[in-house]
């Protein structure tokens, strides 16, 4: 038997030019009207029977979420089934009015769209109580149809026709549907638009064998005159509905074609994206003016555009864990100096109530649990204050410039603090694909970087009051940078399905004017991945890694801000905040006792059951997080509350500079339960992760009081009780303690509670975790 989609020879071009449209117009009108049955024909009336469940048997090619959505019946909501007794609460859905025989009809074509003609759809109806039923939908799939040949003919004359019928969805020996012919002959028009046939149309005619599951199709091209780009006019309209502040010259410049330039679909798709990226116009509409055509040669384009607010001011305030009280405000003039250019000025402050100058006693109280453990990241207030002129263009290229000024001061928690007095940075960015951007930097910052000095003496043994000083001295840090993210989610706050893959590659040298002691180079990877498993649950995994590496130079100091750390609310939920990996701990003088060796030596020996008043994250060269969780929307309120269970691993190792290279810890893995609350902020989300490992071994030291004479503070080592201790010297001259501490043992272990929810870590974050 031979279908056509249209009559043989001349009549065939009108025949398919019409019948398509047709076909496709009826299909949207039933989508329709069976949008309107579904809710008028599943509401209960007296003496309708509800659907408890609703299944699907003997579907293979297909799943029950892809089936559910082409029938008419539906099952009651959770509520309704299980809890209909309490206030009546709950969607109630019952059988269709129309019976079942339209789902089958349903059923049947959707399947023989696809190439399965011999599908065969039957339907039970089970009582479960007295006005109670379960459905169920029993499906023979059968045999599909195979595709025998294909011809697409009226290519000849294009130069790109390997291009144009690139992975098409209909292949030989492969299944044939009309749903697939129809998208190859969507991809077909597409790809010539997009090399200079804006008038392309692709007619098809198939034939079917139904006894030997067979099938034929032809696919006829009629691509028209190759086109170039006519006459751009440009139409603004302001706020206010009055001229356009951006002028049009500005707006042809931005465009990225030209007249006389070959058409493109994509060109226009590009240009209407990137005026959009410009945040100025509220509606931009790129089409081609079918009025005043020259011919089909000439493509005259038509810009419609509706701009938006230019001077923005944006205040907002909160608290959070580990900032304690924040502002922040910005201003932004969207078209500084009347080129599209955009003008940031942005101020930030944290830790106001907690940090130097700003402490006052009854807010640090309030803010005193998590930040009293932050000697270095949170003593100080940390601020921002910087301007950034941002470029529609760079050169009349796909590249957007943007160009920045700052001052900052900014901790990370338990690890380091970070004054830049100048800063400065160059980058552009483009995009080489949908949601796909590239960026460079450039990055220079006039800084210093005051670390713990237990950890800068244990990791790159800098362990005198010079080469303290040596370390934390103002100096230059430059930064190239390139950066890849792309982005194929359904949905940017909570995705149900697809991915996220980024990348960055960092490094600092002399040659970019940094410092010689801070040449480094540092390379980073993250990826999620989404899946919906059923209605309401999703299985959403992530990947993390990053390497960084100093130079070999006896001197040399990787900036503590470009270690790489893990554990908290957004990493490895079972470790507080940055405290997995390798740790240095901070013991007060009630955690050891001092035992005399001679008049002028001794050794300072933790007690057993010592614990750390501080501990302080070392960061590492090496890093892996590995995160995997269900997200599962609850049943009474799917909208508003998730729960999360999940497990995670991860571990941080790092090379110390007179160690033995790498260390060797296994990967750290914690499971847990987050609560997560979608609210106008962005999703709150809490966690309680079950960290059963034992706490790691690391270096212990005794920060000895100031001596008003020489107005320092040198550290001691306490070594863990049984191991050779480092000897303590008293200098007879100067009566200083001394001591190679350098030698210290990462032997120490803190106790520990033995309690069971003792070993639980809360964490608290807004936004999602990945």
């Amino acid at each position: 038997m031979r279908h056509s989609l249209a009559p043989t020879g001349r009549e065939k071009w009108w025949g398919a030019a019409l019948v398509r449209p047709l076909v496709l117009a009826a299909l949207v009108l039933a989508s329709v009207g069976s949008a309107k049955l579904h809710a008028q024909e599943v509401d209960c009336d007296k003496g309708d029977k509800r659907v408890r469940a609703l299944k699907f048997v003997g579907n293979a090619a297909f799943s029950a979420d892809e089936l559910s959505s082409r029938v008419l019946t539906t099952p009651s909501s959770f509520w309704r089934r299980y809890f209909h007794w309490f206030f009546g609460v709950g969607a109630e859905r019952c059988l269709p009015d129309v019976g079942l025989e339209p789902d089958v009809a349903s059923l049947t074509q959707f399947y023989k769209n696809d190439g399965y003609y011999d599908t065969k759809v039957e339907t039970a109806v089970a009582p479960v109580a007295t006005d109670v039923v379960d459905v169920t939908f029993k499906i023979s799939e059968g045999q599909p149809l195979a595709l025998d040949s294909l011809q697409i003919l009226g290519l000849d004359s294009i130069a790109r026709r390997d291009q144009i019928v690139h992975r098409l969805q209909l292949k030989v020996g492969g299944r044939f549907g009309a749903g697939a012919m129809y998208a190859d002959e969507d991809s077909i028009v597409a790809r010539l638009r997009n090399v200079g046939y804006p008038h392309a149309t692709v007619f098809s005619s198939y034939s079917v064998n139904k006894t030997g599951h067979r099938a034929t199709v032809e696919l006829t091209v009629v691509p028209g005159a190759i086109a170039k780009f006519g006459t751009i006019a440009v139409t603004t309209v302001s706020r206010d509905n009055g001229a356009g502040e951006i002028d049009s010259a500005v707006v042809l410049h931005l465009l990225g074609f030209k007249t006389g330039d070959q058409y493109s679909v994509r060109a226009i798709s590009d240009a209407q994206r990137n005026l959009y990226n410009l945040g100025v116009y509220r509606h931009v509409g790129i089409d081609l003016d079918t009025i005043a055509r020259h011919g089909d040669s000439i493509a005259d384009v038509a810009v419609d555009l509706r701009e938006d607010y230019m001077r923005q001011l944006d205040v907002d305030e909160g608290w959070a864990t580990l900032d304690c009280f924040r502002v922040n405000a910005q201003y932004t003039n969207k078209n500084f100096l009347d080129n599209a250019q955009r003008l940031e000025l942005t101020g930030r402050v944290s830790k106001l109530g907690f940090g130097r100058p700003t402490d006052v006693q009854g807010i640090r109280n309030f803010c005193r649990h998590e930040l009293d453990a932050d000697s270095i990241g949170s003593s100080k207030l940390n601020y921002y204050a910087g301007a950034t002129l941002r470029r529609p263009t760079l050169f009349g290229s796909h590249w957007v410039p943007s160009y920045s000024a700052y001052t900052e001061r900014r901790g990370q928690y338990l690890s380091f603090l970070r004054t830049t007095y100048l800063g400065l940075e160059a980058s552009a960015t483009r995009d080489i694909g949908v949601n796909m951007p590239l960026r460079g930097a450039y990055t220079f910052e006039f800084g210093q970087t005051t670390a713990e000095p237990a950890v800068l003496c244990f990791v790159f043994s800098r362990c005198t009051a010079a080469s303290l000083g040596d370390a934390q001295r103002k100096s230059r840090l430059a930064v190239l940078s390139t950066s890849l993210r792309r982005v194929r989610t359904d949905n940017p706050i909570d995705p149900t399905r697809g991915y996220i893959f980024g990348g960055e590659l960092r490094g600092g040298a002399p040659f970019i004017y940094s410092d010689p002691q801070l040449t480094f180079g540092k390379a980073t990877v993250d990826g999620s991945w989404y899946h919906r498993l059923i209605s309401r649950a999703v299985f959403a995994a992530r990947a993390r890694g990053g390497f960084v590496q100093s130079s070999n130079a006896a001197d040399a100091l990787l900036p503590p801000q470009e270690r790489l750390y893990a554990g908290g609310a957004t990493s490895v939920r079972g470790f507080g905040q940055n405290e997995l990996g390798p740790i240095v701990y901070l013991l007060d003088n009630t955690q050891f006792r001092i035992d005399t060796l001679t008049d002028s030596t001794f050794k300072y020996v933790a007690n057993p059951g010592a614990r750390a008043s501080r501990t302080s994250p070392v960061g590492g060269s090496v890093s892996v997080v590995l995160n995997a969780e269900l997200r599962i929307h609850d049943p009474f309120f799917p909208e508003l509350l998730e729960y999360v269970p999940f497990i995670d691993g991860g571990q941080v190792w790092t090379r110390q500079v007179a160690g033995k290279g790498l260390n060797r810890e296994a990967l750290a893995v914690t499971p847990g339960i987050g609560l997560r609350l979608f609210s106008p902020i962005g999703p709150i989300q809490m966690n309680a992760g079950y960290n059963p490992n034992r706490n790691r071994r690391g270096p212990a030291f005794f920060p000895t009081p100031v001596d008003p004479i020489s107005s320092r503070a040198p550290l001691i080592c306490v070594t863990a009780p049984g191991e050779s201790p480092v000897i303590v010297k008293k200098n007879s001259l100067t009566g200083q303690l001394e001591q190679d501490i350098a030698a210290c043992p990462a032997s120490f272990v803190p106790a520990r509670s033995s309690g069971f929810f003792s070993r639980f870590t809360l964490t608290l974050s807004i936004g999602t975790d990945f």
